[in-house]
């Protein structure tokens, strides 16, 4: 139903289960995948598996597939994204969307322009790494044959993105010639990307697909008006180069021009660059502008810490950076206690204990090395205590970094601070003071206790059942086993091969999500109307002998026929006939406008249509 191809989705799948465990374990969207034993993944793999749900769209009549609840991402100053966290088998299947998007796709930008993102469809590649070194590679070596460059970066990216434009984009390009995207296809692709982002465009952890749409297809014309515009239009740059990572654009230019004429060709470029984004939904972000020399251009950009760059040998940072750890907590303990301490605060630490002007790694980037790949050093009796003194005397300062800082207390393996920890969070919970950055930090050492408390994921789940309906599918054991589930698969059954039938179905979910009930309501009539006529065909009913009777089953009498025998058939569907005949957006007549129908009166013609189709299936045996 979605156009994906089995061999899309064969490369998805084997992308992301061939992914270390550890990597699958430090991260929540990802935890899923290191609970599939090897028969579930190759379950999952199987064309059976793949014609049986994916095809056909049937993957979306099942509630806990279609679950999404929110993420808690958080950007460098302590505040939350807007992310979105989904099932695996969504995400594997906005995963092959994308896919199926990039073999379409040709990118109308110069071929000077180098693009990369958060990992690569072509390739594929899961991680980010490889890319980022990649970008990073190309943007020094060019560094070399420019005096200046120009960083960029956009306000609030993925949220901001148009989806409409997205898909117009999609459509305008891969709709040119013979291996076109139907508009059925591309309208399923809007909805599905609008579904797993409440209404935006999606950030969601690790997403390949996200990251490949927002920033090959998206941005694409955007970087070919730039192109022209800098080639044709901007008087005194004398050669440049374009290199973007996502929605971080860096133009590399040469000049003879002195420093005012500098200053006037970066606010010529700001602003034709401000303008092209405003047309497309965007904001560039001012504060992270500016234009320096090619020099100083790794004052802005570090080399990715787990390939060095330069001397080809990993660094010896554990050595330089040897006892650091404990001093920059013993640190926070004592700001803790004088003054408190402030995000940027937390931020200066950082720089303090882990700069180096000797070496190509940032500060923040030696930090992660130290918290997530030196234990020896985390798991010393001195970091152990210090960590566990900063808990005692303010558990909210792990708010400051849930993450990382839970990540330490965890990992230095201190029962006593981990202990202390979990006691300050259920102190806060009893008090009525747990936030969102409490959330972070009970996701953080589920994760990394593999889901083993059982009173914290009490906590969770008073807090937010979406994210504790996400464990409990997914996280608890094999998410596979969802897809055994007996209501959904006799529906598949009754459905058949039926695509449309789902495509409504999930068109219906799509509308509820937005809290469009006059809309939901008119897509789940029509696919009553058509599995009735399916299941009619199934149980020799009435039914052509070459197929369904779809043209039937839009008069009451033929429902009453084959629901006959349930317990207040006729008065269900009377009611769902007469609410379908007053839905303006299904009738003429338009009735509901001025009728004084809930919310609530709806979904109980919907729950009851249900009901209908749930009884007389099972009574068939379907």
């Amino acid at each position: 139903m979605f156009g994906i191809t089995y061999d899309t989705w064969k490369e998805i799948c084997n992308m992301y289960f061939s992914l270390g465990e550890k990597t699958q374990k430090s991260y929540l969207q990802w935890f899923p995948f290191s609970k599939l034993s090897d028969s579930d993944k190759d379950e999952i793999c199987s064309e059976d598996f793949f014609e049986k749900y994916i095809a056909t769209g049937g993957f979306v009549l099942f509630p806990e597939i279609m679950l999404c609840s929110e993420n808690y991402i958080q950007k460098g100053d302590g505040s939350f994204r807007n992310s979105a966290l989904i099932s695996p088998l969504l995400y594997l299947v906005v995963q092959s969307v994308g896919m199926e998007v990039s073999k379409k796709y040709s990118s109308t930008r110069p071929v000077d322009i180098s693009v990369y993102y958060a990992g690569n469809l072509k390739y594929k590649r899961a991680k980010y790494k490889k890319d980022y070194d990649d970008f990073f590679k190309d943007i020094n070596a060019s560094a070399e044959g420019y005096q200046y460059y120009i960083k960029t970066d956009v306000t609030n990216f993925f949220n901001t993105i148009n989806v409409n434009t997205l898909i117009e984009r999609i459509n305008a390009i891969c709709n040119r010639g013979d291996d076109t995207i139907p508009q059925a296809q591309l309208l399923l692709y809007k909805e599905l990307l609008l579904y797993c982002g409440d209404g935006v465009f999606p950030l969601i952890e690790n997403s390949v697909s996200s990251s490949y749409l927002a920033t090959v297809v998206y941005l694409d014309p955007i970087d070919c008006d730039l192109y022209d515009f800098l080639r044709l239009r901007v008087p005194g740059i004398t050669g440049f180069r374009m290199i973007r990572y996502v929605d971080d654009l860096y133009i590399l230019f040469s000049s003879n021009r002195d420093t005012k004429g500098l200053n006037q060709i970066y606010n010529a470029v700001i602003y034709e660059y401000s303008s092209l984004l405003k047309e497309y939904g965007l904001a560039i972000n001012a504060s992270k502008c500016a234009w320096k020399q090619t020099k100083q251009i790794n004052d802005d950009l570090k080399k990715s810490l787990y390939d060095e760059y330069v001397n080809e040998i990993e660094a010896d940072l554990c050595a330089m950076f040897a006892g650091e750890l404990e001093r920059f907590l013993e640190d926070i303990y004592e700001q803790i206690g004088a003054t408190g301490l402030t995000n940027s605060a937390y931020m200066n630490l950082i720089e303090k204990h882990f700069y180096r002007d000797d070496i190509e790694f940032t500060a923040t980037e030696v930090f992660n090395y130290l918290v997530y790949d030196n234990r020896a050093e985390l798991k010393s009796e001195e970091v152990s205590n210090v960590l566990e003194r900063i808990i005692k005397r303010d558990v909210s300062i792990l708010s400051i970094d849930p993450k990382r800082l839970s990540v330490m207390v965890i990992q230095a393996g201190g029962d006593r601070a981990i202990r202390a920890m979990l006691n300050q969070l259920f102190q806060r919970n009893r008090m009525g003071v747990w936030n969102s950055y409490d959330t972070t930090i009970a996701i953080s050492y589920l994760i990394q206790s593999k889901f083993q408390h059982i009173d914290l994921l009490d906590v969770l789940y008073e807090k937010s059942k979406h994210l504790y309906a996400y464990y409990e599918y997914n996280c608890k054991t094999g998410f596979i086993g969802r897809t055994h589930r007996e209501k959904p698969n006799r529906y598949l059954r009754c459905i058949g091969n039926d695509k449309k039938a789902t495509f409504l179905y999930f068109m219906s979910l799509c509308e509820q999500k937005r809290s469009n009930h006059l809309g939901s309501y008119a897509f789940f009539k029509t696919f009553f109307d058509r599995i009735s006529a399916d299941m009619a065909y199934q149980t020799g009913g009435r039914a052509k002998k070459n197929g369904p009777s779809y043209q039937s089953y839009y008069h009451d009498k033929a429902f009453k026929a084959l629901y006959s025998g349930i317990v207040n058939a006729d008065a269900i569907i009377k009611q769902a006939h007469d609410l379908r005949n007053a839905n303006p957006l299904s009738h003429s007549s338009a009735g509901l406008i001025d009728d004084n129908s809930t919310s609530q009166n709806i979904e109980n013609v919907k729950r009851n249509l249900d009901s209908l189709i749930d009884q007389y299936s099972q009574m068939k045996g379907i």
